[in-house]
């Protein structure tokens, strides 16, 4: 049996408590200047007495879900990210913004995890500073394939896309076909290990994955960037910042820039750097 806790915080409360280290299922929103979140359990005395009792939240709100499994709940459940130009959704909405579709799948989450919505951020930025006058790009890692649509639609250029699951090709097949995205390229391979991509060259790289994983494809995104191309990552704790940075600068990939939302950092180096 599950239960829904739901429970409204301060800006300032939220970055304190660290709920994301606490709990394994939670989903949490901002709106306007507090945050939205809920929590899903199966023991609620001891979640809610956590709650309630040790971090001292007296406004707390409990729905008992009538669910067999969260990937149900999640299923039928609307979650968003809203980033300056987008707003990806589970569900169409109508908005001025570009509109980018991620039906819930068999994996918790939609991509409303800080990491996505960083990596977005940048990739905004990167893109309204006018970085690329040719544009070529790869997202490593791409998963439900949220980051590959964003740079898709900014620059109607192909995606170009791995991983190394064959639910996420799947799951990237599905999705690219609901939001009318047919210039494409999906290699199922661990990081760029595939003979079509070895002797190609991007402009752009993206991988929001784990730091290990992230570390260990330093040396394949120097060799596979052009000269002043750009590396965007994200999944990184900021406590793991500097661990990566010392990793990248070995393979003349320099920092140029560093986003930071609730213990999560999205980085953005660059090849031969020059400062």
């Amino acid at each position: 049996m599950f239960f829904k806790i739901s429970i409204n915080l301060s800006d300032k409360k939220f970055r304190e408590l660290k709920l994301e280290n606490l709990f394994e299922n939670l989903i949490f929103n901002k709106i306007k200047k507090n945050w939205s979140v809920e929590i899903f359990t199966t023991d609620l005395i001891r979640d809610n007495f956590f709650i309630s009792k040790l971090l001292g939240i007296k406004d707390v709100k409990v729905k008992k879900l009538k669910i067999k499994s969260l990937a149900s709940y999640i299923k039928n459940s609307d979650f968003s990210i809203v980033t300056k130009n987008f707003h990806i959704s589970t569900f169409k909405k109508k908005t001025i913004k570009k509109n980018i579709l991620i039906p819930a799948s068999t994996a918790f989450g939609t991509g409303s995890h800080p990491s996505t919505f960083l990596a977005i951020h940048n990739i905004e930025k990167i893109f309204k500073k006018g970085e690329f006058k040719k544009l070529s790009f790869l997202d490593v890692g791409t998963g439900t394939g949220i980051l590959s649509f964003v740079i898709h639609k900014l620059s109607n250029k192909r995606i170009n896309a791995t991983d190394i699951d064959i639910e996420s090709q799947r799951n990237f097949n599905r999705n690219a076909k609901l939001n009318s995205i047919s210039n494409f390229r999906f290699y199922r391979c661990y990081g760029l290990n595939n003979h079509f991509l070895k002797k190609k060259k991007f402009t752009l790289i993206v991988s929001n994955i784990l730091l290990l994983p992230l570390k260990r494809l330093a040396k394949d995104f120097t060799k596979h960037l052009v000269g002043g191309g750009v590396v965007i990552v994200s999944g990184i704790l900021h406590s793991q910042k500097n661990d990566i940075v010392n990793c990248y600068s070995k393979f003349n990939l320099k920092l140029v820039k560093s986003t930071y939302i609730e213990g999560w950092v999205s980085l953005i180096f660059k090849k031969h750097a020059i400062y």
